[in-house]
């Protein structure tokens, strides 16, 4: 195949910047004088080629698009970019665009209609019943009659036997779990307010729950166990990732009483506070931090084989719980109650609290400001809508009726309800439980049957819920931000624009 001259490409994508995106061509800076190239040629000692020679040295567009780390040459780069921009060709996997006289580039993307789910596929698994038994030493039976041999005895001199034995095992360490503990509630409720799955609801000790949450079946999704200490219930968290000290918890939990939270992340120990859904001051949580010890290997079972990382740590959880008993009157032993089976679920996660933000000005080279500004709030509110459910559409979310109820009853000007327990936040719910497993466990060393593709449907999706969120609970410049950055299509200003005329 043959590759154009430079001065030939050079030719090519002045005409196309001249005709389609004049402002960025104007940005261009002016090819090199011919003294310019000359003394340049005599200072280095050598001869540029003769197409730079010739006017096009000092030419400049975006150092990351003319990058020569996958073109042989500089012929090679001007040529696929001139393709690029005459035929809308990917160029470094993003797309050329003119939008009102300036180049711009849209990443090429496709989002999988099916992804496998790692929540499904856990419902065709077992949860383990039980600790697995303890490994037996090999009893052998002598026939009826006969003796185990003897030693043979000593003749004269003695010998030298070796037996073989193993270490002593370091004792494990006192169970230290997250606990929750909210006034007049029953563990029942307890487990509601943290969104427990119904199915999975059954008594376990500590030991069932930490090997179920650590199996398959979980699906990386958190397991709490539930009881009563005195005049509270509590709750313990026995894998899966933290949840106790999350804004959003802390408010569904104290909702119409008070919560006080005990966790312990590595070298950190805190106790919150919470009341009536208000979260205490970051500043008057009491937090207590150490330093690691030593250089082993961590994880949940390093305490169980005995390994203590952050000792301090340990030292502080038992002086909380301390506190807990003098300030609060709670009697809580982990160590004790941890052989009791209480109720327990796997949960779905409570979303996590919409950020409070001002919507930025430019959103991906479109003046979101201007739009707002100048257009009505009405109609504005309409275009928006539109754009969430091309938005839907595109990223596979309208595959859930939650969201299109949703979406239908938005177009009509609807009420729609979005608390934790109706049922389109619950599918939010498993939209982020099914990106957290997916994402687990493709890097965690056990993907299992996901793969790349299935994390990017379901963060696709996932976001895409965010945004409608947004839509039903910010302010609607901040909900248009999160519906325009989402967008797939590359065409997605054109249809803004139609959107905003109702056509």
């Amino acid at each position: 195949m043959s590759i154009p001259a430079v001065e030939e490409s050079w030719a090519r994508i002045d005409a196309w910047l001249t005709r389609h995106a004049p402002l960025t061509h104007a940005t261009l800076r002016p090819p090199a004088a011919q003294a310019d190239i000359e003394a340049a040629e005599r200072t280095l000692g050598v001869a540029f080629h003769p197409g730079p020679r010739h006017g096009q040295v000092g030419r400049s567009f975006d150092e990351d698009m003319l990058s020569y780390a996958h073109w042989p040459s500089l012929r090679h780069v001007l040529a696929d970019f001139a393709d690029a921009l005459e035929r809308a060709r990917p160029f470094f996997g993003r797309i050329p665009l003119a939008v009102e006289g300036k180049l711009l580039w849209e990443e090429e993307r496709t989002v999988p209609a099916d992804p496998v789910s790692p929540l499904t596929h856990a419902t065709t698994l077992t949860e383990p019943e039980s600790e697995p038994p303890a490994p037996r030493r090999p009893v052998f039976a002598y026939p009826e009659g006969d003796s185990p041999p003897q030693a043979p005895a000593a003749q004269g001199s003695q010998r030298l036997f070796f037996i073989r034995t193993g270490r002593p095992r370091p004792e494990p360490l006192p169970d230290q779990p997250d606990v929750a503990f909210a006034e007049g509630l029953t563990p029942a409720e307890m487990l509601r307010r943290l969104g427990a799955i119904p199915a999975t609801v059954r008594p376990r000790d500590r030991r069932q729950a930490q090997r179920a949450v650590e199996s398959p079946w979980a699906a990386h999704r958190p397991l709490v166990r539930a009881g009563t200490a005195g005049g509270w219930a509590y709750a313990t968290i026995e894998g899966g990732a933290a949840q106790f000290a999350r804004p959003g918890v802390l408010r569904a939990l104290s909702a119409g009483t008070r919560v006080v939270v005990l966790t312990r992340q590595g070298p950190e120990v805190a106790l919150a506070f919470a009341e009536d859904g208000v979260p205490c001051p970051a500043e008057d949580t009491r937090r207590v931090m150490s330093p690691r010890e030593g250089n082993h290997a961590g994880g949940p079972w390093a305490r169980r084989a005995g390994v203590d990382l952050w000792p301090g740590s340990t030292a502080a959880y038992t002086d909380f719980l301390a506190v807990l008993e003098e300030e609060f009157g709670i009697a809580y032993d982990p160590d004790e109650e941890g052989p009791t089976e209480l109720n327990s679920a796997l949960v779905l996660p409570l979303l996590d609290d919409l950020p409070e933000r001002e919507p930025e000005a430019c959103v991906r080279d479109f003046d979101l400001a201007g739009l707002v500004e100048r257009t009505p709030p009405r109609r504005l509110r309409t275009a928006v809508a539109a754009q969430l459910a091309r938005l839907a559409v595109e990223t596979h979310l309208d595959a859930h009726p939650e969201v299109t109820e949703a979406l239908d009853r938005i177009r009509h000007g609807l009420p729609v309800d979005c608390d934790q327990d109706d049922p389109l936040a619950v599918r939010m719910r498993t939209l982020v439980a099914e990106v957290h497993a997916t994402r687990t466990m493709l890097y965690g060393g056990d993907s299992g049957p996901v793969s790349e593709d299935d994390l990017t449907a379901w963060v696709a999706r996932s976001d895409a819920a965010d945004a409608l969120r947004a839509f039903l609970r910010l302010p609607l410049p901040v909900a248009a931000q999160a519906v325009l950055q989402r967008r797939i299509s590359l065409h997605w200003r054109d249809e803004l624009a139609a959107d905003l005329r109702g056509t």
